[in-house]
């Protein structure tokens, strides 16, 4: 037995090991599509929209291209593009294997222990595994992450200028597969917590910083030229805090201060006074209290049409900042306990089935809230909010969320096509997601492992404990591998609610912090 043992630990480095873990993990996902075929997911039609136009000179649906950023649209569309539905299941086989192994090869750096059980433990942990069949940025993110992880940590115990490059770079392409990923461009100062003389860190430090910025300079001076907007991702002024503050706390009230009325005025003039809200008299306190992601972009694209562009939605992000300010303990109540959940969720998934492309019936074209009836956002098109792809949408039928009169939108006959275009593409890609249905007893058996795993509260425990008592050889890594987690987590539950594909993707740094805490190589801070 000892024999065997020691055996395993000399293969766990080797190359051979790294092959096997990546061939088994593309196992492992092909099984788990037997129940969970690659199927649509979180605003999967808008980076579909964004991979369509990324060539258009002058794009119908132009506010999505500096609403989001590339990595995803063409990770997600060129596969379907060029080889359809099953190219892409490969593309998303391909990026799990690829993320097992990566945090895998993280934990290598603390030791043989956690390395191994790192991989065994999330081979077998399906509620991550999830991500990758369903197509959207939080596979891409996952994979990314993991793959950052392990520069960082490969950095951290061999300081060299190309390793750090790697680790800023890395940060600059998670930005470009989520913007909300810009919480994370203070961890390209991570030089500076290295073992090595200050000289030493700080010139560390500035590749690192370049490195993260140069990408970012770069797409903003792309969305500069051709969109006229210098910025890696528009927006972010406007979901971050306004979104959770509008629709979840719904504490937005022009008694709340001088930004406040602003928008108070502005919804009366340009909202309540128009159908669907005029015929049902809908009144100001009403509209506010009933906030949805819908009105949110209403809001948007409010704010681009009548304050201007220039404004950058100062409107909505200095009234969320007046409704907090009014209501503090509200809004740190719902983003601690948005956080806790991340923390202590357990995500099933249900089997998956292809789906109806037709609403059954049409939607009621109202609803009652507080005895107040309201225009149903599934309803009624949002014709403002067109250009900025599907977002608003409240509806699982994409054509209860297009426009059946381009002209509605749109005078240019050219653009009134294209738009044709595009929506008959993203219909038909649509249908294919997914192409078949899984079998029932496959995520019958997987939904009966995620509530007996543990959480990442009780690894974070783990961790935590572990690392005060045991002091391990790259501790530092430990620390910033969970800032890296916590500023994922706050920054979603900041503005927005309870979503378990926010939090699955840092899901992993837990696991390994955990192991690599308990039984990584005691001594030193790491560096070779």
């Amino acid at each position: 037995m000892t024999q065997a043992w020691e055996r395993l630990q000399a293969f766990i480095p080797t190359r051979r090991a790294g092959i096997l873990l990546f061939a088994v993990a593309f196992a492992v996902f092909w099984i788990e599509s037997s129940g969970w075929p690659m199927a649509k997911g979180r605003d999967t039609w808008d980076y579909l929209v964004y991979y369509l136009q990324l060539l258009d000179s002058q794009p119908p649906i132009d506010m999505l291209q500096v609403f989001r950023t590339p990595i995803t649209p063409i990770v997600v569309g060129l596969p379907l593009d060029v080889g359809g539905i099953w190219l892409l299941e490969l593309v998303f086989a391909l990026l799990y294997a690829a993320s097992i192994l990566a945090w895998s090869a993280t934990a290598l750096v603390f030791g043989r222990i956690p390395a191994l059980f790192a991989a065994g433990l999330l081979l077998v942990y399906p509620a991550y595994a999830t991500l990758y069949h369903q197509a959207s940025s939080d596979a891409v993110f996952a994979t990314g992450l993991a793959v950052w992880a392990w520069l960082l940590a490969r950095a951290l115990h061999t300081s060299t200028a190309w390793r750090f490059a790697a680790v800023g770079a890395g940060i600059g392409v998670l930005v470009l597969i989520r913007p909300a990923n810009q919480v994370l461009l203070p961890l390209a100062l991570t030089p500076l917590v290295a073992g090595l003389a200050w000289r030493r860190r700080f010139t560390l430090t500035a590749v690192c910083v370049v490195a993260a910025i140069v990408p970012l300079v770069g797409w903003s001076l792309h969305n500069g030229i051709r969109y006229e907007e210098p910025t890696v991702a528009r927006g972010g002024r406007a979901w971050v805090p306004f979104l959770i503050v509008f629709t979840g706390n719904t504490t937005i009230s022009p008694e709340n201060g001088p930004a406040s009325e602003r928008l108070g005025r502005l919804i009366e003039s340009e909202v309540l006074s128009r159908d669907p809200h005029a015929s049902l008299d809908v009144p100001l306190d009403a509209y506010l209290r009933n906030g949805t992601n819908y009105e949110t972009v209403r809001l948007i694209a409010l704010s681009d049409q009548v304050l201007g562009r220039d404004e950058n939605y100062d409107v909505l992000f200095d009234s969320a900042l007046e409704a907090i300010r009014e209501n503090p303990e509200t809004y740190a109540r719902g983003v601690w306990e948005t956080f806790r959940e991340f923390l202590v969720q357990k995500p099933l998934r249900e089997g998956v089935a292809p789906r109806e492309q037709t609403a059954p019936e049409a939607p009621a074209s109202s609803f009652e809230s507080g005895g107040q009836t309201l225009p149903n956002p599934q309803a009624t098109v949002l014709l403002a909010g067109v250009p900025y792809g599907f977002v608003w949408c409240a509806s699982d039928y994409i054509d209860s969320c297009t426009v059946e009169d381009p002209s509605q939108v749109w005078a240019d006959t050219a653009m009134k096509e294209r738009y044709r275009e595009i929506v008959a593409r993203v219909r038909a890609w649509d249908a294919q997601l997914p192409a078949r249905e899984g079998v029932s007893l496959a995520p019958e058996i997987l939904n009966r492992i995620t509530p007996r795993f543990p959480t990442p509260l009780l690894w974070l425990a783990v961790g935590v404990l572990a690392l005060v008592i045991r002091r391990p050889r790259g501790w530092p890594t430990i620390l910033l591998l969970w800032a890296a987690a916590f500023f994922v987590l706050v920054i979603h539950a900041a503005s927005q609610g309870v979503a378990p594909e926010f939090a699955l993707p840092v899901y992993p740094i837990f696991i390994v912090t955990a192991l690599a805490a308990l039984a990584g190589v005691r001594g030193g801070r790491g560096r070779s």
